[in-house]
């Protein structure tokens, strides 16, 4: 293991707030847009009408290109094929990618401390900031944002405008919460709350746990809906976590230093001339 990976992995156990995302510039790790593709050109289903045409989709960002979460999509022969309100790559992290959950380690905070949180993770899916694709419009050809938006030729750059987005919040484990820098739960009254202030300035919930809870994997079922218009309703996804078994923020804040005394040590013990 490298030194700095060491490092962030002793932060993390610490509870200690890490830059997790550096490596993602500004951009958001999820967006939110319009599937603009009415007609299969390719596939199984070449020539039929998409299912997920005109409804809202959630976009994974991967660099130069998106990865759609739980689209409506068909199954079955071509000749009589069924709709479903999701798809085969609806988890986060994808299924295909074999990751693990998203880990839940010490949270920082006055709110999240003493609770085990996704906000000191590395992981790309665990860079949970949402924005609407509206956010990459209008940058210089070339550019990261210019790139991204205008990516699958074109299939996501419909401008979601003032499309007024809520998420509802179909199932989750017990013991699993949402919230973010403000309030510990977002759901406390209701299965579906608004976007639309939270889109502004960006999105970034929080997922945790308490500390005691069972090992295991703990889940959350979403789906982004039209507050006005049912219609454009995304289909299903999931966010997929672990609470990580780590030393009480005490015992980990005793072991880090000590790892960072001896990386000290190392350093002083090497020779001007090496």
């Amino acid at each position: 293991m490298k030194k700095n990976q060491l490092l962030s992995v002793t932060l993390i156990a610490m509870g200690m707030s890490v830059s997790a995302h550096a490596q993602e510039g500004d951009l958001a790790g999820y967006y939110i847009g319009i599937d603009g593709t009415n007609t299969f050109t390719s596939g199984t289903y070449n020539g039929l009408a998409n299912p997920n045409a005109g409804n809202l989709t959630l976009l994974f960002n991967h660099g130069n290109h998106y990865h759609a979460i739980g689209s409506y999509a068909y199954s079955g022969p071509a000749g009589s094929p069924t709709i479903n309100d999701t798809n085969a790559n609806n988890r986060l992290p994808e299924i295909s990618s074999l990751d693990a959950p998203i880990a839940l380690n010490w949270g920082s905070g006055s709110l999240y401390s003493g609770k085990l949180t996704s906000q000191n993770n590395p992981s790309e899916y665990a860079n949970l900031t949402f924005a609407r694709v509206d956010t990459l419009a209008g940058h210089d050809t070339g550019s990261e944002e210019q790139i991204l938006f205008n990516s699958s030729n074109n299939r996501w750059s419909t401008l979601l405008g003032n499309t007024a987005i809520g998420l509802q919040l179909i199932s989750a484990t017990t013991g699993l919460f949402i919230g973010d820098h403000q309030t510990a739960n977002l759901f406390a009254n209701g299965d579906t709350i608004s976007l639309d202030s939270f889109l502004d300035d960006g999105f970034a919930p929080i997922f945790w746990t308490a500390a005691n809870v069972p090992a295991g994997t703990y889940s959350a079922e979403f789906r982004l809906v039209g507050l006005n218009d049912a219609n454009i309703n995304s289909g299903r996804f999931y966010f997929d976590f672990a609470p990580v078994a780590v030393p009480v923020p005490a015992a980990a804040w005793l072991f880090g230093s000590g790892l960072l005394g001896l990386l000290g040590l190392k350093r002083k013990a090497t020779p001007l001339s090496a």
